[in-house]
């Protein structure tokens, strides 16, 4: 392996590190928050994006497997970090994958898919906890509808996040 070479995976590794060590900080925050917490794990969930963006996929699994793991050890309410695990954090690296197809109609159709694979457990574990009337009739289908627009909302916002990153901050750090 060249010298070159190995400096670039040396910061590579760094740069995963520090990012990571964002996450966890943003999860240990929405575990202690009052109000605000999904804004946490969308923030957690960007700084993976950059990890992807930055260092590569390879790079970005790893650090998805570092905060996952050490989100358990820091975050107090271990419950908090499922969210991450299970949606967020996977949601960013699947969404690397899913958009390398290059094809809109089967991104979308595909990244819908993931999504409701993801709430299909999360509805089952939520329906032990809340009334039987709120789980059945005409709510939960128009829930679900709601959801998908949401979702794709997300979606959308974390496409912004992508290209502001890539136009804006990214060119801004490279130079120095």
């Amino acid at each position: 392996m060249s010298a070159e070479r190995a400096s670039g995976n040396t910061r590579k590794l760094a740069l995963t590190g520090i990012l990571s060590a964002i996450v966890i900080i943003a999860l240990v925050l929405e575990s202690i928050a009052p109000t605000g917490r999904l804004g946490f794990y969308v923030l957690a969930a960007f700084v993976l994006s950059v990890i992807n963006l930055e260092c590569g996929i390879q790079f970005g699994w790893a650090g998805y497997v570092v905060t996952s793991l050490a989100g358990f050890v820091a975050v107090p309410e271990k419950l908090s970090v499922v969210p991450y695990i299970a949606f967020f954090g996977i949601y960013t690296l699947l969404k690397y994958h899913i958009e390398g197809l290059r094809k809109v109609w089967l991104e979308i159709l595909l990244k819908l898919c993931a999504f409701n694979l993801f709430l299909w457990p999360a509805w089952s574990l939520a329906k032990t906890f809340l009334p039987e009337t709120l789980t059945r009739g005409w709510g939960v289908p128009a829930a679900g509808a709601v959801l998908q627009v949401l979702f794709l909302l997300y979606d959308w916002i974390f496409t912004l996040w992508i290209g502001f990153y890539t136009e804006k901050i990214a060119p801004r750090i490279k130079r120095r």
